[in-house]
């Protein structure tokens, strides 16, 4: 349910006002109420302390009148003064019956109900005609002297309950003093609660709309919760979201010429391929040594545009999702081995040596990417490890998770490119030297293929590694418990003993440290049982190659 706002920040601005004064009013009210309450306790603690007073006091007497109306009677022998003795006992249940209603508490009210219970007794033995003229009246001396003691009893707990009504008035003007020093206090501290909560409600459409600012400075173009203030500041959300609109659209704009333009690039490209392998094959004649160095280099230049342009086209079908996922049963260690030795030439060029250590259960997920996605972190791995250095992949699963780790032995990523990282066409400042550019790409693929699993990736610390890691989080599905054996492996994978080669590595770039990542085509939607390695053969070097 929303907030209901005034129509602009004055009005609002009015009625914080208005709230402010809320509180002295009701402490007024409050101060009224609990005053008018007192003055009712203290009239009612008066009225019982006159009745109880007055009721135990009546009680006393109505014993010393029956017991002077008994002896008259039973000197006498007159039945006439049966009389006094009557009156003087109804008296006595009277008082009774008025006691018994105050609050005396349990000791106090058995004593009263004592009592009544000896009185009627010993009103039932005086008026009985066996003991008039028989009976001396002075038998009746020790009955009398129990009712005269639990009168006293009961006019002694009456006086304590009058002083503790008494104590109980000064207890509370005492607290009502204090309750009125609390609520001035209260009114204070509820006045800056007031003021605090209009100050968050005047300042939560401004952190919306700079949010807003920031989120399109930082090019997040999705949309934006909805500004909810005054109807003058809603206007401004509306205007900024108009604005992620017009960005949202330049940027599928720009999205659609890079599609287009790559597409329209892939034909002439594939012409200037076929013309290149020609000339290699002698087709136009046999080439000299200097002239098949060149075509060389125009066939891996050609290789390396086609890379970049694939990239281009993989990036924009990954952003717009047109390949759904195909999702079977991943052994993720076999996956990452197949990867390092399609990557075999490119790692013994420059003496790498790759250590992969973990395991991890079978996931559900889509291989052909999956595949992608580790290939571009291990160039982007292989394009900043040192020459000689070494790269480690490490798995591990918990809480229904799988993680992958990639690191080398680079330079690491620069504290000021790390927001940057997985951008697209992002260049980090520390790229290797001699390194041909990349297309910066490769980090931003693979955190869309991440994403499409459910997952994510992130540059993870490492102190025990001196470059970079980065961290692949997969979701594990249910349903696929086994993992094989091959999963298991914790040993290097060998990628054969490193030697010079004639052939270079291949100079598509990854974006890594910013970077771009130039992975080898493939057919992403090849049958997940196809052996990868019946196309990715790693080349072996001869035993006989010249240093």
């Amino acid at each position: 349910m929303r907030m209901p706002y005034p129509r602009s920040f004055s009005s609002l601005l009015l009625a914080g006002f208005a709230l402010v004064t809320l509180p002295l009013l009701a402490g007024m009210a409050y101060t009224a109420v609990v005053q008018e309450r007192l003055a009712v306790q203290t009239r009612q603690s008066i009225t019982l302390t006159v009745k109880v007073t007055r009721t135990t006091r009546q009680l006393a007497e109505d014993i010393s009148s029956l017991q002077r109306a008994a002896g008259q009677f039973y000197v006498l022998q007159d039945p006439q003064l049966r009389s006094g003795m009557h009156e003087a006992h109804e008296s006595i249940r009277r008082a009774l019956q008025i006691l018994q209603a105050m609050p005396f508490g349990p000791s106090n009210t058995e004593r009263i109900r004592q009592i009544g219970q000896h009185e009627d007794a010993l009103y039932a033995q005086l008026n009985d005609p066996a003991n008039v003229g028989l009976r001396r009246f002075d038998s009746f001396a020790g009955e009398f002297n129990t009712l005269g003691r639990l009168s006293d009893q009961v006019a002694v707990a009456g006086n304590a309950m009058v002083e503790d009504q008494a104590a109980s008035l000064i207890r509370r003007a005492h607290a009502l003093r204090i309750v009125l020093l609390s609520q001035a206090a209260a009114a204070v501290l509820l006045s800056l609660l007031i003021a605090g909560l209009f100050s968050w409600l005047l300042g939560r459409p401004v952190r919306q709309i700079d949010q807003a600012i920031r989120r399109l400075g930082a090019g997040d173009l999705q949309p934006q919760p909805r500004v909810q203030g005054p109807i003058d500041l809603v206007f401004l959300g509306q205007q900024l979201d108009w604005l992620r609109q017009r960005l949202r659209e330049l940027d599928e704009q720009k999205l659609r010429f890079l599609r287009h333009v790559s597409h329209e690039l892939k034909t002439p490209l594939a012409s200037l391929r076929e013309g290149v392998e020609l000339l290699i094959d002698g087709v136009g004649g046999k080439l000299t040594a200097q002239q098949r160095e060149i075509t060389q280099i125009m066939r891996g230049n050609a290789r390396d545009l086609q890379a970049r342009i694939e990239n281009l086209i993989g990036y924009s079908r990954a952003q717009r999702q047109l390949d759904p996922l195909i999702s079977s049963g991943v052994d993720l260690a076999a996956l990452l081995d197949n990867v390092v030795r399609r990557n075999d030439l490119a790692l013994r060029a420059k003496h790498l040596q790759v250590v992969r250590s973990g395991h991890a259960p079978l996931l559900k997920a889509d291989r052909g990417k999956l595949d992608t996605l580790f290939e571009n972190l291990l160039i982007n791995a292989m394009r900043f490890s040192p020459e000689g250095g070494s790269i480690q992949i490490d798995l591990r699963s918990a809480d229904g998770v799988v993680q992958a780790t990639v690191s080398d032995a680079g330079p690491g990523v620069d504290e000021n490119d790390r927001p940057h990282l997985f951008k697209p066409f992002f260049q980090g400042s520390r790229q290797p030297p001699a390194a041909a550019p990349g297309s910066g790409l490769g980090l931003a693929i693979a955190q869309e293929y991440a994403q499409l699993h459910g997952g994510e990736i992130h540059l993870c610390d490492t102190p025990d590694r001196p470059g970079a890691s980065f961290c692949v989080h997969l979701p594990l599905q249910p349903g696929l418990q086994a993992s094989s054996a091959s999963a298991k492996a914790t040993a290097p994978i060998p990628t054969s003993t490193p030697a010079p080669i004639a052939t270079a590595a291949p100079a598509t770039g990854s974006s890594r440290h910013g970077l771009a990542s130039a992975a080898p085509q493939r057919n992403e939607h090849a049958d997940s049982s196809a052996d990868p390695d019946a196309q990715w053969q790693p080349t072996q070097p001869s035993n006989d190659a010249s240093p």
